[in-house]
């Protein structure tokens, strides 16, 4: 479960849903020099009561079932259908008690704020490659997909000539090989309904897994780390990495890992800063069977 405490990150992408037209970007050098400057903290408890908590409950509902009856019908991409299933279904509840809390502290920006809600977070499984979070006003996007498995083509012309004379003169057929290979993807996308549904930022990995029950190896097939951006809001992508972990012969583990920040100014000032570090799995046993993880903090 995403932590309740939801620090500035959620908070600076408030403010700028209530102030976009008077915020200005910021340089990435300028978020990390401004860093320490942030020193003074304060909580903000937000508590919904609880016939708003059945109406937030309701919401969910209802986008879920509009994302599972679309992701069986519809051959739009994941990310098409939860964007336009949050554009139509606002939580409209949720985000008005959110906002008119964050407005009150409007004039002293140059706070850190934690912000704490009363709701639970909830995972939803869409189907068994899918999944969907909601964590206050961020909605989690979990992807996975996996490849039927393939045997390894491998060209009979290494033999080496030991095997050859031993099958010439002791009558043995040549064992065809028992590599098989499978691909598998895994991504996780941070979407925030209180911008227009910004999609925050997405990390992604892809590998191919090869294994003959005994030993597996892995090459990366694609990975990245990125985010989409809007006026005013500067969200960097820092420390991004990528590389295939070998904890034994028998296991290997392909990742993308990175740290996202977000800052922008309000009146020419009170830089507000948050770090969230995002890292995606795909990890594969010598028997082929293909497990997703992931972390957010």
């Amino acid at each position: 479960m995403i932590k309740k405490i939801i620090t500035v990150f959620l908070v600076s992408v408030l403010f700028v849903s209530v102030f976009l037209n008077k915020t200005s970007n910021v340089q990435a050098s300028e978020l990390k020099e401004n860093t320490l400057r942030v020193q003074n903290n304060d909580d903000l408890k937000v508590n919904f009561n609880n016939s708003e908590k059945k109406k937030i409950a309701n919401d969910r509902e209802k986008i879920i079932s509009e994302i599972k009856e679309k992701t069986k019908t519809s051959n739009e991409s994941v990310n098409t259908i939860i964007t336009e299933t949050l554009k139509k279904n606002t939580q409209e509840t949720l985000n008005k008690g959110i906002q008119e809390e964050i407005q009150t502290i409007n004039n002293d920006v140059h706070k850190s704020v934690e912000l704490e809600t009363n709701i639970e977070s909830e995972t939803f499984e869409i189907n068994k490659n899918l999944s969907v979070t909601f964590d206050d006003n961020f909605v989690i996007v979990d992807e996975f997909k996996e490849s039927e498995e393939r045997e390894v083509d491998e060209n009979t012309d290494d033999l080496n000539l030991f095997t050859f004379v031993d099958n010439l003169f002791f009558d043995k057929a040549y064992a065809a090989t028992s590599k098989k290979i499978k691909n598998a993807s895994h991504s996780r996308s941070i979407y925030d309904t209180a911008i227009k549904n910004l999609k925050l930022v997405t990390a992604y990995i892809g590998a191919e897994f090869t294994y003959d029950g005994k030993k597996v190896t892995a090459r990366r097939t694609g990975n990245y780390m990125k985010t989409d951006h809007v006026a005013g809001i500067l969200i960097d992508i820092v420390d991004k990495k990528s590389a295939v972990q070998k904890p034994s012969s028998s296991r290997r583990i392909a990742y993308q890992e990175g740290s996202a920040i977000l800052g922008f100014t309000i009146k020419g000032n009170g830089l507000k800063l948050q770090e969230k570090y995002l890292r995606v799995n795909v990890e594969s046993n010598a028997k082929g069977t293909i497990t997703k993880s992931s972390i957010l903090r």
